[in-house]
């Protein structure tokens, strides 16, 4: 297991990094973005926003064990008669996102530690099929610049050239504002999205970031969505329960066409026979399922269901749990439904008995199958795979692969298939290693590791993989596993000096970026690269705040973002420049004007969207950020200039509904006003006065240069 990198206290040096992301936005949005210099001084540590581990969770929350679903015919027609049209799937669905209660799970070094909030996915094939399709469409559908142009003067939203992602926060939004406009009076708080029933509203912030990593189909390169285990559901009232479940056994191999040829099928199997609690015999149930134990082992579960459909006169009625990992496209389907009132709606609500049966068999099948059949798989691979490829051995022959004929290097120009070893077990005509490859099954360790939290073994797994797929020329492979390999060691509990950070952060993002932008042409690999990047290094406080601004930026000038998470994103970017409150009363260090520069760039971009309720929301966070927490209109910005332009942004009444702003900075700040070269030097307590003189009266005087908000940090 190669080693760590060893942290050693090194100077911070991305000052220089961050003033030339300021530069790019000076350029960009003019001299608009001097007014908000950034800050030299250090800061400690302080509570944040960050440090309630609300998006670490929930990353490690989205990459969870799924387990396929296989039913026979009656199963389904038992559940439609309780009426969930969608079969017996989406009963169980709701309750494997929530299972109750700690999981203890041992690392490769024996170690066993308990987590909460765990969980799994299931899901069925055909599902499955379906969405793999609509992502590669989405991927390989090119995102033309007049689409995506936030400069366009008619920002309208069509569903059908949107992914499911900006359609659901675009619907999302609306409806959101559409039921405070009802009220009479739109507040801060209307920017949140609907009101669940397991909890507070959604920010759209967080909507986005959960929707992000719930697109999640079986692809080759990366095995987290590949069923760990699948489940054999038969009835008690079939007439061959037995002969039934060896037709699903079948089903679940690589017998099923649905089935991509890169899945290993090699997984748990876990029997389910579903007692029919008003029609069925429970004696005659019970005597099949001990004869299924027999015949199948251990791993099976009797669970008890009644056929009925609950009514409002039952007391023993819950509600049916929300699906919180919904992917897009099928929760804006569902959205539709509800407010359509369709009457192939699901329903909501089941007997309470039932509800405890189902959580019992989830966390059963959980803590008794699915994480000791990952354990174990994980000590067989690391024991006959990945040790004997980590020592002297396993270093030759990954060398060897790199050498072809007479010992003579092969070319490396391109990635045709005269140019892979003959050696390699990368298909370069289907474009993925079989799942017996030990690639494949090392890749598939790392990911198991990763599910089950051992992030160090996982780190070094994806480490040691990204030079084999290097050398083979599997750059989605290489791409994925460069990802996998920041996220996994940023979840390492460790401080991250300058050297972690370039050998374990830096260098590894960017070749993911090259080979997912360049060599593959992924966009939605990248941006959830970048997203989880810097939701990691902002959810470290202040010490890595300037990483996640880095990163932050960094996607917003790849310019891969629609417009909705573009401006999301901005908002995120002036929450992590919050985290550096600053030391003292006058807060030497913080980076306020950088927020507030931030923020109010968010505001332009929902302005361009149509969406004046959120951008004065913004509006207001700027300048309660620069001292303001009074209603006057703009007296908190300590610039004529920039309350001005807050002016004509909070003139909400003003605007006209089919006519928004389309670039107001330029009107209000002349880029060739005569400044001379403020962007080279650092902004500080003793302001040079000759160097913010301007040349004519279109910029801002000596005196507004002195004002007392602009020397305070």
């Amino acid at each position: 297991m190669p080693p760590l990198p060893i942290a050693k206290d090194e100077p911070d040096s991305h000052e220089t990094t961050i003033q030339s992301h300021a530069k790019q936005y000076t350029a960009k949005f003019g001299n608009w973005a001097i007014i908000f210099s950034i800050s030299s001084s250090s800061s400690s540590p302080v509570s944040s926003p960050y440090h309630n581990d609300g998006p670490r969770q929930t990353i490690l929350e989205s990459f969870a064990p799924h387990v396929a679903f296989f039913a026979s015919e009656d199963i389904d027609d038992l559940a439609r008669e309780k009426g969930f049209p969608a079969g017996f799937y989406s009963l169980l669905r709701p309750f494997c996102e929530q299972i109750p209660g700690k999981v203890v799970i041992r690392d490769s070094i024996g170690a066993s530690k308990a987590w909460e909030n765990f969980s799994i996915r299931l899901f069925q094939y055909q599902d499955q099929s379906s969405a793999a399709q609509a992502t590669e469409d989405l991927n390989t559908s090119a995102r033309t610049s007049q689409e995506h142009s936030l400069h366009s003067e008619s920002p309208s939203v069509t569903y059908e050239r949107e992914n499911p992602i900006d359609t659901l926060l675009d619907y999302s939004l609306r409806s959101s504002t559409e039921d405070s406009a009802s009220n009479g009076v739109v507040t801060d708080s209307d920017v949140t999205l609907e009101k669940r029933e397991s909890g507070p509203p959604v920010s759209p912030y967080r909507l986005y970031l959960r929707k992000l990593l719930s697109e999640r189909v079986q692809v080759p390169h990366e095995t987290f969505s590949h069923p760990v285990a699948c489940v054999i559901a038969v009835s008690s009232r079939s007439p061959e329960p037995l002969e039934k479940i060896r037709q699903l056994y079948s089903a679940s191999g690589h017998g099923n066409p649905l089935i991509p040829p890169w899945v290993g099928v090699d997984y748990l199997r876990y029997y389910v026979l579903v007692h029919d609690e008003d029609r069925d015999d429970i004696t005659t149930s019970t005597a099949l399922f001990d004869l299924m134990k027999r015949h199948f082992g251990l791993h099976c579960h009797l669970l008890r269901i009644r056929s009925e459909r609950c009514t409002e006169a039952d007391l023993d009625v819950v509600q049916l749990p929300k699906c919180q990992w919904l992917p897009a496209d099928e929760e804006l389907r569902e959205s539709k439904i509800s407010d359509n009132g369709s009457s192939q709606h699901a329903e909501t609500q089941i007997f309470e008995s039932e509800a405890v049966a189902i959580r019992s068999m989830v966390r059963e099948m959980l803590t008794q199958s699915v994480v000791p059949f990952m354990e174990s798989r994980i000590v067989t691979w690391n024991d006959q795979v990945a040790s004997k490829r980590r020592g002297i051995g396993g270093r030759f022959i990954s060398l060897s692969k790199r050498w072809t004929g007479f010992g003579s290097p092969k070319a490396s120009n391109g990635p045709s298939a005269s140019q892979v070893s003959s050696s390699s077990n990368f298909d370069v005509d289907r474009g993925f290693y079989p799942p017996e490859a030990p690639e494949a099954i090392m890749r598939q360790l790392a990911d198991y590791a990763f599910m089950l939290r051992d992030f160090k073994l996982a780190y070094t797994t994806y480490d040691s993989l990204r030079t084999d797929f290097s050398n083979d020329k599997a750059w989605t492979y290489h791409a994925s596993a460069s990802e996998m390999a920041v996220v996994s060691f940023l979840l390492i509990q460790q401080t991250l000096t300058n050297k972690l950070r370039i050998e374990g952060v830096d260098q590894k993002l960017d070749s993911a970026l090259y080979s997912y932008l360049t060599r593959c042409s992924m966009t939605s690999g990248a941006t959830r690269a970048l997203v989880l990047a810097v939701e990691l290094l902002a959810g470290r406080g202040p010490s890595a705040a300037e990483d996640a601004a880095k990163w932050a930026i960094r996607l917003l000038e790849l310019e891969i973002l629609s417009p909705i998470p573009q401006a999301l994103i901005t908002e995120r970017l002036a929450d992590v420049h919050q985290l550096h409150a600053g030391l003292g009363m006058l807060k030497t260090g913080s980076r306020r004007r950088q927020a507030a520069f931030w923020t109010m760039l968010s505001a332009v971009l929902w302005t361009k969207l149509d969406r004046p309720a959120i951008a004065g929301a913004r509006l207001r966070e700027a300048r309660a950020m620069m001292g303001d927490s009074g209603d006057e209109e703009a007296q908190g910005l300590p610039f004529p200039t920039m309350q001005q332009l807050c002016s004509v942004f909070g003139n909400e009444e003003a605007r006209v509904d089919n006519d928004p702003i389309s670039d107001p900075i330029p009107d209000l700040i002349d880029l060739n006003d005569g400044f001379v070269d403020e962007s080279s030097e650092r902004l500080n307590d003793q302001v040079n006065s000759l160097s913010l003189e301007p040349a004519d009266a279109g910029g801002f005087s000596a005196i507004e240069a002195k004002h007392p908000e602009f020397d305070r940090r």
